[in-house]
């Protein structure tokens, strides 16, 4: 999982490396020390991560979630905005999915409810407000399969495939064909089978395998030969 300026990775073992910047705590080795070569932060026991600018996420084989790094707007979901230098627990159980945005988070459990916390000023929380969280609040009871955060936009994918998509829309990121703020999940795609959200812009795969693209095309990021905001 690749951050602004850091890395984490996951070996076969399950155990949890880092490497890079770490002016935020984000690689949890209890430092704020730039690792140039990978360090070991969890010995065995992680199942997936998610990482951002300024903070890292993970789920162990329990279920439990666990972040650190930057936490300034609560993104934690711990009710605080303390940051943390070392693997913070933010739920002891029934975590499936997570993804960190730039000051947010949102996490899938195993009954396959979406919620979030943290920064909502784009709406990308998907509550229906652009009210911020330092408690996490269900955006979704049941059926949520996948979700991926960009900066200040969120995806996720349901059960039956569909895409949904709020938050900032700034150059079309959100793929409904506006630029118009979402802060209610707005429906985006059908056959979709997997999501990733960058800074300002998205990608999807559908059934076919056929990959798109949406939103700011800078740095050629899309793909489309296009290099534009």
């Amino acid at each position: 999982a690749a951050g602004h300026r850091h890395t984490l990775f996951l070996k076969s073992d399950g155990s949890l490396w880092a490497v890079g910047n770490n002016s935020d705590g984000q690689l949890g080795d209890g430092t704020a020390s730039e690792q140039k070569i990978p360090v070991q932060i969890l010995s065995s026991g992680v199942a997936r991560i998610s990482a951002y600018k300024f903070a890292s996420a993970f789920i162990k084989t329990d279920g439990s979630l666990w972040a650190m790094g930057r936490n300034d707007y609560g993104q934690f979901g711990d009710g605080t905005t303390d940051d943390h230098l070392v693997p913070h627990q933010i739920l002891s159980s029934d975590v499936s999915e997570v993804a960190l945005g730039q000051y947010h988070l949102m996490y899938v459990k195993t009954d396959k409810s979406l919620w979030g916390v943290g920064r909502n000023n784009n709406g990308q929380l998907g509550d229906g407000s652009t009210t911020d969280r330092t408690n996490p609040v269900q955006i979704r009871a049941a059926g949520i399969s996948k979700v991926s955060s960009g900066q200040s936009h969120t995806h996720f994918i349901d059960e039956n495939g569909s895409l949904w998509g709020m938050g900032a829309n700034g150059n079309g990121r959100l793929g409904d064909g506006t630029t118009t703020q979402r802060t209610s999940p707005t429906v985006l795609a059908t056959g979709v089978t997997e999501i990733g959200a960058g800074e300002w812009h998205s990608h999807f795969i559908d059934a076919n395998g056929t990959l798109w693209g949406m939103g700011g095309t800078g740095s050629y990021k899309l793909g489309d030969g296009q290099n534009s905001v």
